[in-house]
């Protein structure tokens, strides 16, 4: 799936076409079950609409600071509440790219951000094609999912505290970024707030700095595979190495990611930070891709860092709150 995802993601190559690979695995990585066909075409009407949306906010809204950072602001804690409360992280994670991306973006040309928003709407079919496809080529067994699951799941679902609790945490550390890439107009280091936003909307990331730690060191190994990887690439600067390379990576890291190991998650994060690296710095097709591949590490190095230590701090701190109360 991943390689089918790189392949169409890099040969057609739109507005932000590298996020595709990055967030269908997110869907192959997840114990559900293939999308139904309403299923699909609701998540890209509601990822039009949400590019709509965000094409609207930096329209009207984006000139006055007072009015968009605290509706931004409500809308983005809005999501990560849906998020903790079981719906599709596919689904919401494109949202928050379309909501956080698009309205930054017209700051500096309406034009261009029209284009990222057909980006995204094509990057959200492209990702339910590419799910439909892989599953049809290698469709799970016969009872591999329970139609009792469902209900099982929302039967599980955290005390609605505890989910505020969590898009809480989730605001506190996506809306400072948020503010510092408007204040300063940063539009050429997006790539920081998406993973901060990716990041921010991945389970269990709020736990504390041990959970944290999980994620520096799953960057780590993505960023150095990343670098591994572009080096092969450079030696074989060819589409059919690219998706040969990029197979064997989903191989490795898939054996793992599906293992019992308890630092499975860990390989996920790796192999998402190596496909969102390779797929940022090779759709360009500039010729300064190989200084863009330290540079998109270092860049997704700080996302990274950022989201451990603000999250502790933030859990810290409503923890610490709880017990004054």
């Amino acid at each position: 799936g991943s390689t089918i995802a790189m392949t169409v993601a890099l040969g057609v190559n739109w507005q932000l076409s590298f996020l595709t690979p990055v967030l269908a695995l997110s869907f192959f990585a997840s114990p559900a079950p293939r999308p139904t066909l309403k299923q699909g075409f609701s998540f890209v009407a509601v990822v039009a609409v949400a590019s709509f949306a965000g094409l609207k906010l930096g329209q009207y809204l984006i000139s006055y600071p007072m009015v968009y950072i605290p509706f931004t602001g409500l809308v983005l804690f809005r999501i990560f509440y849906m998020m903790a409360s079981g719906r599709s992280p596919l689904l919401t994670m494109w949202l928050l790219i379309a909501l956080l991306v698009i309205p930054l973006i017209t700051i500096t040309s309406p034009a261009i951000a029209n284009m990222v928003a057909a980006g995204i709407l094509i990057g959200a079919a492209a990702t339910v094609g590419v799910v439909w496809l892989a599953y049809g080529l290698l469709p799970d067994p016969p009872g591999t999912h329970d139609v009792n699951a469902p209900v099982a799941e929302r039967a599980e679902l955290p005390p609605v505290m505890e989910r505020f609790k969590t898009a809480a945490i989730s605001i506190l550390v996506v809306l400072p970024v948020l503010v510092l890439f408007y204040a300063f107009k940063l539009q050429s280091a997006l790539l920081i707030l998406i993973f901060v936003a990716l990041l921010s909307s991945q389970p269990g990331f709020a736990t504390g700095f041990k959970v944290g730690g999980a994620l520096v060191l799953g960057n780590v190994i993505g960023g150095a595979a990343a670098i591994v990887m572009y080096e092969l690439l450079s030696m074989v600067p060819q589409f059919y190495f690219l998706i040969l390379v990029t197979f064997l990576a989903g191989l490795i890291f898939g054996t793992r990611v599906f293992s019992d190991n308890r630092m499975a998650k860990l390989y996920g994060m790796a192999f998402s930070t190596l496909l969102l690296v390779i797929g940022s710095t090779t759709a360009s097709g500039s010729d300064e891709a190989g200084s863009a591949v330290y540079t998109r590490v270092f860049q997704i190095t700080i996302a990274v860092v950022w989201v451990v230590m603000a999250s502790g701090v933030a859990d810290r701190f409503i923890r610490r709150k709880r017990r004054w109360s």
